[in-house]
């Protein structure tokens, strides 16, 4: 997928910056930062994702994706700005938009990332030797519960495939829904916060008792 070039739908601004950062496990100002850098003092950060969007009430699903990624290298103890490196080379080899919601992205890798100890801590670095390095495997589970369509991102399993939930921009406006059913888990975890049981939500809404309870299990990081 060449630059400019993804479905519009996929870009289109639809997430609430807070709830992009509930999704990936980040705070608000994260997001906010990574995707315009910020200025305090004589200090400036660029942002991690190429140039800096002035304005962002919301964020698309392919944004959406990319902080994710991210912030799964910033559980691994990876450096930022090695991030911020690592995105830019392989926005550049790849010549697309968002390399980190990017079907290739897991190939690329293994020429371009490489996590290693130095001094007791993790640390990345950015190479090109072809087939000695890969992704740390928090990265690879991830990119593994992404759907792809046109090599960018179209769906996103947020808990792994083994939970019925999915999050698709083209279904109910990018909201966490349960995969062939289009019941949003928002509708769920409303009625069962307000005395519905389990057994009576799956039944009305034609749903099985264990989908349910996945949904309910882990539902402060799937709802406001």
């Amino acid at each position: 997928m060449l630059f400019g070039q993804a479905n519009g739908w996929r870009t289109e601004p639809i997430y609430r910056v807070r709830d992009a950062a509930r999704l990936a496990g980040v705070s608000t100002e994260t997001v906010r930062r990574w995707l315009q850098g910020y200025q305090s003092g004589e200090r400036q950060m660029p942002p991690v994702f190429g140039k800096p969007v002035e304005d962002i009430p919301r964020v698309s699903f392919l944004q959406l994706v990319e902080v994710v990624v991210a912030s799964r290298f910033r559980k691994r103890r990876i450096r930022l700005e090695s991030i911020r490196q690592a995105h830019r080379y392989a926005r550049a080899k790849m010549r697309v938009d968002y390399p980190f919601a990017s079907l290739n992205l897991e190939s690329v890798g293994g020429h371009i990332f490489h996590v290693y100890d130095e001094e007791h801590r993790t640390s990345f670095a950015v190479l090109d030797t072809p087939g000695m390095y890969t992704l740390p495997g928090i990265v690879t589970d991830t990119l593994q519960s992404v759907d792809y369509e046109g090599d960018l991102a179209a769906r996103w399993y947020p808990l792994g495939r083994d939970v019925p939930v999915v999050i698709d921009p083209y279904l109910s406006a990018g909201e966490p829904v349960i995969p062939g059913r289009r019941v949003r888990v928002e509708v769920i975890i409303k009625r069962f916060r307000a005395g519905q049981s389990i057994r009576f939500i799956a039944r009305d809404l034609k749903l099985g008792t264990e989908q349910v309870e996945a949904v309910i299990r882990h539902s402060d990081q799937l709802a406001a």
